[in-house]
């Protein structure tokens, strides 16, 4: 199988022409749009999986800007911006492809409790729901979704495919690469009652948390990140009841956290650029959607799959025969499942992180250094609140490379889904015009009398492979998600083909 990447520049407001202005502009504008098709039409023919990633999105991923943020004054020259671009794209696409790069040694059962897992993987469709095949480990058996160690290539490629229409081929990437929260020298390594924004728990309390895999047996205080993945699954549910439980046994009511019954497990799988109307998302798009089209839960989706590298704050938990790797796992696919409802959706946590993973040495020093000094606001001021955490521009103060590492963790979402549509559609309304309209006539026949590009009959046979991919890819009509859709077109069309 082949899985093609292809990268875009990054955006330059001198080549966003519309072709008008000078002759020159509108050769470029024309050239544009027709190798945009052509180049769609070949890779997605070509290729098994076909992923377009944007340089200028992952950059701003990386620092904040404008695509999740409203903007930032961002000096940066190109030559910065392409190079923290394309780190932050290595970031996400390597956390992505880790379902098949996991070298997993299983462990002798009677040697498991002296061991520390250092990966899991879940597996979640139609074949598998509520079916556990693995049970090699202790805490695979109460899994509602398939586990293995690792996956081949091949069965990475079909699962990013769905099986009922393998002409959706475009996959999507988004990923959280900047740190959520810094906490603050007054509560880094609080107690476990600080993801209810209250006092400690209960040994009793603690006890059953531990024993659902939701924290580590040493007590470890449940990271920001934990917290918002937690955010409206059964899992947050019964732990809400157990400290409701706990409260009335004490004598006391409290309603707090009742804020977080009334989120939709998933709510953090949305794009950041939605918090402005009061959701908690916390990925941005390294595929190029610049402008928002809808929220991801608005979207049908075929597939989705979510990997994740802790912070290395959060991966402290991971000690030897604990099941910490589940406090990751299970909600992630159950956001996906119960939120999304994919045709097939996969979830992998890993114990190493960022740091492990690079050193925080070399070229990466600089990455991390530039983003720990940048005017950014943090990605939790979306999505509720952080908590005690100071303010950002006070946490950022006197932060070494290493320490802004210590607390990012990489959350790279893979995606087949209709949230392609307004890229798919762009492509071909851009091929049309190239190839049919008048003004480009002239170009078209001096380009293919000079061999630059194929001739029209290709062209068109291209096009139309274009088109079919944005029917393929077109929400349900009336979803208020199909540009151009008038929700009476439709009606209309329908009663005036039977009055003919």
């Amino acid at each position: 199988g082949r899985w093609v990447v292809m990268v875009d520049p990054l955006s330059n407001n001198g080549s966003n022409d519309n072709g008008n202005g000078t002759e020159g502009n509108r050769v470029h504008h024309f050239r544009r749009c027709l190798n945009a098709g052509l180049a769609l039409h070949g890779l997605s023919t070509n290729a098994d999986a076909f992923l377009p990633v944007s340089i200028d999105g992952a950059y701003q991923a990386l620092r904040g800007g404008k695509s999740g943020n409203g903007g930032t004054n961002d000096q940066s020259s190109p030559n910065r911006q392409l190079f923290e671009g394309s780190a932050a794209l290595s970031l996400a696409l390597e956390t992505s492809t880790l379902f098949y790069r996991l070298h997993h040694r299983r462990q002798p059962s009677s040697s498991h409790s002296n061991h520390s897992r250092r990966s899991r993987i879940g597996i979640q469709s139609g074949f598998y729901q509520g079916y556990s095949g693995n049970t090699g480990f202790d805490d695979d058996n109460n899994e509602p979704y398939a586990s293995a160690p690792s996956l081949t290539y091949h069965e990475f490629l079909a699962c990013a495919r769905p099986s009922s229409d393998r002409r959706r081929s475009i996959l999507e990437l988004d990923a959280l690469l900047r740190p959520i929260s810094y906490p603050s020298s007054a509560t880094a390594g609080g107690g476990v009652g600080s993801i209810a924004g209250g006092g400690a728990l209960s040994a009793s309390v603690l006890a059953s948390l531990t024993s659902a895999g939701l924290v580590g047996s040493s007590g470890d205080s449940l990271g920001e990140l934990q917290k918002r993945l937690m955010r409206g699954t059964s899992i947050e549910r019964k732990r809400m009841e157990q400290q409701q439980q706990q409260q009335r046994r004490q004598y006391r009511s409290s309603r707090g956290g009742s804020s977080s019954r009334k989120s939709e497990p998933g709510e953090w799988l949305e794009d950041i650029s939605t918090n402005a109307l009061g959701g908690g998302g916390l990925l941005s798009s390294l595929s190029g959607n610049s402008i928002p089209f809808g929220r991801r839960a608005d979207h049908h989706h075929f597939a989705l799959s979510t990997s994740l590298r802790p912070a290395a704050s959060d991966a402290r938990s991971f000690t030897a025969g604990d099941n910490s790797s589940s406090a990751f796992l299970r909600p992630m696919m159950e956001s996906m499942g119960v939120g999304y409802r994919p045709e097939v959706s996969l979830g992998a946590v890993v114990k190493d992180t960022v740091v492990d993973l690079t050193g925080v040495g070399s070229y990466w020093r600089s990455v991390f250094t530039d983003r720990s000094v940048s005017k950014s606001t943090p990605v939790a001021a979306g999505g509720g609140s952080s908590g005690n955490h100071l303010p950002l521009q006070q946490q950022k103060q006197n932060l070494s490379p290493k320490d802004v590492a210590s607390h990012t963790p990489i959350l790279s979402v893979l995606g087949n889904s209709t949230r392609s549509y307004p890229r798919l559609h762009s492509i071909s309304s851009g091929f049309i015009d190239a190839l049919n309209s008048r003004s480009n006539m002239g170009y078209l026949s001096r380009d293919v009398m000079a061999g630059v590009i194929p001739e029209k009959d290709d062209c068109e046979e291209a096009l139309e492979h274009c088109q079919e991919l944005v029917d393929v890819y077109e929400p349900a009509m009336g979803s208020g998600l199909v540009l151009g859709e008038d929700a009476n077109d439709g009606v209309d069309a329908y009663f005036d083909e039977d009055e003919d």
